[in-house]
């Protein structure tokens, strides 16, 4: 990447800790690295460098995390009506994009997810049974996916609804939301790449940050066999709470152009 060859000794240094960290991330929560690693990169070279740049580490990361297996096929029959209604979501969302204020939007999603995070600490709780996620799979599914059509945030509102699933462990919760990702990034990178989105020195770039990545991933994947369940998802709401505050500041912000 030409951006990344021109840069310090120290800049790299920090850049391989920066992906290091959010591989971190990844691998204790399941999701993350690119909300972690983005704004952070992007202090070292232009955003439209490291777009492309996260595009090998972010899909190798769900690669990783989906450990395909014969119990894949199972996450995969389970999970179907929620991913196809996030690409249909996604869909209406980008349609929605075009004549709405996409920084409107962002704060309303910061406050649907500080709500879902305050309930849960009452007896409103939200929680789905097996035999409902037939039905609110796919509806979980557009919810979020026309979310991440028109703010380009389509994972709090999949982390929300996983976590609200009765019987779903926390190693189960990271398998099932790396394959969804998938799903999702799959298509958007690979119609990068057929529009030459990508050159040879960028995809470079792109595979030699996926070793400290892999290295955090590691490291996380294994603090969270250590943790309990209780633990997992109190880590995961915090997560979810510091998001949709940045959320909120940011794109306040921007509306009142401070």
């Amino acid at each position: 990447m030409d951006a990344l060859v021109s840069l310090s000794f120290e800049a790299l240094l920090a850049i391989t800790l920066i992906v290091f960290l959010g591989g971190l991330i990844k691998g204790f929560l399941g999701f993350g690295m690119p909300l972690f690693a983005t704004p952070l990169l992007a202090l070292f070279m232009p955003l439209l460098s490291v777009i492309p740049m996260m595009a090998v580490p972010v899909l190798a990361s769900n690669i990783y995390q989906a450990k395909f297996s014969r119990k894949s096929f199972e996450y995969i029959k389970r999970f179907w009506p929620l991913g196809i209604g996030q690409i249909i979501g996604v869909s209406i969302g980008v349609q929605v994009l075009v004549s709405a204020n996409s920084d409107v939007l962002k704060i309303c999603l910061g406050l649907i997810v500080l709500i879902n995070i305050i309930l849960r600490t009452t007896r409103w709780k939200l929680r789905i049974p097996p035999k409902q996620e037939s039905i609110s799979g796919p509806i979980g599914g557009v919810a979020a996916g026309v979310v991440g059509g028109t703010t380009s945030f389509v994972g709090p509102l999949l982390v929300l609804y996983l976590s609200s699933l009765e019987n779903l462990k926390k190693d189960d919760f990271v398998k099932a939301i790396a394959l969804l990702y998938l799903g999702g990034f799959l298509p958007m990178y690979g119609g990068l790449a057929i529009l030459g989105s990508f050159s040879w020195t960028q995809l470079i770039g792109s595979f030699a940050i996926c070793l400290p990545m892999l290295i955090g991933i590691w490291l996380g994947e294994r603090t969270r066999s250590r943790v309990s369940e209780i633990l997992f998802e109190r880590a995961v709401m915090i997560t979810l709470g510091l998001i949709a505050v940045s959320l909120i500041y940011r794109s306040s912000i921007s509306i009142l152009g401070w």
